[in-house]
């Protein structure tokens, strides 16, 4: 008899508390401090292969942008979340005119999220594919400002005529609201497929607990949880039946799944791939085919590892029609806000690289990159890596600095998508507002392939009434008194700790681990945590400065890895 599995609602990933916390450009009193996000770095992203460079497509992009999808080279439809606009990026120029502007519910990972171009039809007609929570009032954000509920996380299909979006017709008519009261995990990207079918991926939409959540005595699936599959018409796909030929489970083509915000198909295989957050665990990159079971909200990562602490084992999950479950072909132990997924299709940057899949990340701003195995139904770390890859075995990141081996690029702020454009080189969009290119250093057209730094974050705080001051910048002040944040590592993860300093004196924090990390006073879930000062994202290998005015004894902790814990002492 199947063993039953107590369900348990687990803690937010590092991506939604990010996303929480930055939602609507508000701040929501989780007694957290200032909201968590990897910037870019002042000296403006890097990759690790000298041949290569960035470059700067634009930054104009305002309100999180969140997906991208190409017309034609040099012209791009990039989604904004907050807003429900569609912007035009030609030749690096935002044009000041949207193509579409919908009304959106925005809060938490609500907004407008996903975008596809299809192929031109025979007729001429460009179909456009998108992906929003539509508001309940027709103005954006009043879910957020006026608790007006959502109408639902929908798909619908336009038509691309003279420069706009038009002729709507809905695909796809989801569930917004959630059980848990947060507007989280609707994931929302899109695909088309080899097949030219549209693929659709959507997490539980902030805690349903159906059966399509691995729920055994839970309600019937609802089209949650899962990678949803039907034609441009939005028909369901003729053929054998892959969960069942009841409405919804004819459109699902994998469920199991709890966040998503990537996935892509190999251009050798046509297989199809994507990224998976976990909560405080478990961040995935699965192989996904169609029958595949991902196992949320039982198991996330290695079964055998057990990362939710629940006993559960691939036995205890709800199958469907052909269903079967998988496990992860890469997973994290400490997460790192996974995010997009692209092979890269291309010899465009060097043979070395082609159909190689590329990962960003929300919490580091790293881009990644993999090989794939042989057979193509796995990576490849044995081979193409600098670095120790033999920790990698296992397929799992146990410890951060275990990236290191595949970490192709930094400094790109939270990575929201990534695309490979007409000319075949790597786009890299942030939720900073930025869009980047990588290519050939032969083929730059500009020595500034840089951006700007950005600073807003830069500046100390002048207030006179505060007893703290704090700075964010790329180097350290000679006469500032210097710590080393170490990785996580309890109460060894700040070195010195504690640091005692006078008063007026300075500390400066290096960020010497291979991941962001933050100085926040206080503790964990404190009342007051991250009041007196809160660095927000401290990328590699930048620094954090604070002055201390008034003595006294304070704690302080990583937001991201709340184990982490160090103290100042003023006297």
């Amino acid at each position: 008899m199947r063993k039953r599995i107590k369900f348990r609602l687990f803690g937010l990933s590092l991506f939604c508390i990010f996303l929480i916390l930055y939602s609507n450009n508000s701040i929501v009193n989780l007694s957290y401090g200032a909201y968590i996000k990897a910037p870019l770095s002042p000296a403006g992203p890097t990759v690790k292969d000298d041949n290569l460079v960035v470059e700067k497509v634009t930054d104009g992009l305002l309100d999180f942008p969140t997906s991208m999808a190409f017309l034609g080279p040099d012209d791009i439809l990039v989604t904004e979340k907050n807003t429900g606009k569609v912007m035009r990026v030609i030749d690096g120029q935002v044009q000041e005119e949207p193509v579409l502007d919908v009304a959106v519910a925005n809060s938490i990972e609500r907004g407008l999220l996903g975008i596809a171009v299809a192929k031109q039809q025979p007729d001429g007609t460009r179909y456009v594919f998108l992906s929003y929570t539509e508001s309940g009032n027709d103005e954006d954000g009043s879910d957020v400002e006026d608790n007006v509920g959502p109408e639902g996380n929908r798909l619908y299909r336009y038509e691309f005529v003279d420069g706009q979006l038009t002729n709507p017709v809905i695909l796809l008519d989801l569930t917004a609201t959630p059980p848990n009261d947060r507007g989280e995990h609707n994931g929302g990207k899109i695909r088309i497929g080899p097949d030219n079918n549209v693929y659709f991926i959507v997490g539980e939409v902030g805690g349903h607990t159906t059966q399509a959540q691995n729920i055994e005595d839970g309600p019937e699936p609802n089209g949650l949880g899962g990678i949803l599959r039907i034609t441009q018409d939005g028909q369901i796909v003729p053929g054998d039946a892959i969960f069942g030929d009841e409405s919804p489970l004819d459109m699902y083509y994998a469920m199991g799944i709890r966040n998503s915000f990537g996935m892509d198909f190999d251009p050798v295989t046509g297989n199809l791939w994507d990224t998976e957050n976990g909560p405080t665990a478990g961040d995935e990159i699965n192989l996904v085919y169609p029958g595949f079971n991902s196992g949320w909200s039982l198991i996330q990562g290695l079964s055998k590892n057990d990362l939710l602490n629940d006993g559960a084992t691939p036995e205890d999950l709800v199958y469907f029609g052909k269903g079967s479950y998988a496990e992860p072909k890469l997973s994290w132990v400490t997460p790192i806000g996974i995010t997009a997924l692209k092979f890269l299709n291309s010899d465009k940057l060097g043979e070395q690289y082609q159909n190689d899949m590329f990962v960003g990340d929300i919490n580091n701003g790293l881009l990644y990159r993999f090989i794939l195995n042989e057979a193509r139904d796995g990576l490849l770390f044995d081979k193409g890596y600098a670095g120790n890859i033999s920790l990698l075995n296992d397929r799992v990141v146990n410890d951060p600095k275990e990236n290191q081996p595949f970490i192709f690029g930094q400094g790109f702020g939270g990575i929201t998508d990534i695309g490979v454009g007409p000319d075949g080189y790597l786009y890299v969009l942030s939720f900073t507002g930025s869009l980047f290119r990588i290519l050939p250093a032969s083929a730059s057209t500009t020595t500034n392939s840089a951006p700007s730094a950005d600073t807003s974050t830069a500046e100390a705080k002048e207030d006179d009434d505060r007893s703290i001051s704090d700075d964010r910048s790329t180097s350290q002040d000679k006469n500032s008194i210097p710590a080393v944040i170490l990785g996580i590592n309890g109460d060894s993860s700040y070195s010195p700790n504690p640091v005692t300093i006078q008063s007026g004196q300075t500390i400066t924090w290096y960020n010497g681990d291979t991941i962001s990390h933050t100085v926040t006073s206080g503790q964990d879930n404190g009342e007051n945590a991250g009041e007196a000062f809160d660095s927000e994202a401290i990328i590699p290998n930048q620094y954090y400065s604070i002055t201390f005015d008034d003595s006294g004894e304070y704690q302080y902790y990583c937001f991201y890895h709340p184990s982490m814990v160090g103290e100042v002492i003023v006297e």
